[in-house]
């Protein structure tokens, strides 16, 4: 790795971090060359502007869980299996991140925010539309369902917890909030086969 790419990912994974923790308007560009410990000026040279910065990382974020999507899915037993996996890793990564992040993204970063979009339609709901038909196939879930409105749903549900002003996040967390969410979708989409496949892998 090139002396330039090396201080361009130091760069991206720092602001990350601290956008995670602070959300993206509260941590100005002199906060993250304080943490990193370098000059303004070079992380200028390499990111011209704040919403640059934020566009990048966008960008690196949605092919890294692309790559995420493909690798659960490699792993996945099945469908619901595969639910599973997915649920972990969004816990684990929601378990580091300020909600407020999300809304910052949607208020003043539009660019950043259509990247996020177009990977949701792209790649996310085709994921999603895959697994249900799989899961169909297999008899884990309902077979009268509509597969392409029950992928739709599962990206709004999604839209909720991230951009919607629905939940207090004081008395029950973010990852609950999403853990819930994701319970209720992928029960209300099984079969009494899936349910029981389901709560087999809740006990593990």
């Amino acid at each position: 790795m090139s002396l330039i790419m090396e201080a361009q990912d130091k760069i991206l994974k720092t602001s990350l971090e601290l956008f995670y923790k602070f959300g993206i308007k509260r941590v100005t560009m002199d906060d993250i060359a304080k943490e990193l410990g370098m000059s303004k000026k070079t992380i200028y040279h390499h990111f011209k502007e704040k919403d640059d910065l934020v566009n990048t990382l966008c960008d690196t974020e949605m092919i890294k869980h692309e790559q995420i999507f493909d690798e659960l899915f490699n792993e996945s037993k099945n469908p619901i299996h595969e639910m599973m996996l997915i649920s972990a890793n969004m816990r684990k990564m929601m378990q580091h991140i300020n909600p407020i992040f999300f809304l910052d993204l949607q208020k003043f970063h539009p660019q950043a925010l259509n990247r996020f979009q177009e990977f949701k339609q792209n790649c996310a709901f085709k994921h999603i539309e895959r697994n249900i038909n799989k899961g169909i196939e297999a008899g884990f879930y309902r077979n009268e369902i509509d597969v392409e409105f029950t992928a739709k749903y599962r990206l709004s549900q999604l839209d909720m917890l991230l951009f919607g002003n629905y939940y207090s996040f004081e008395k029950i967390s973010f990852t609950k909030s999403h853990e819930l969410l994701l319970d209720m979708f992928v029960y209300g989409i099984c079969t009494a086969k899936g349910h029981q496949l389901l709560n087999d892998y809740k006990k593990v």
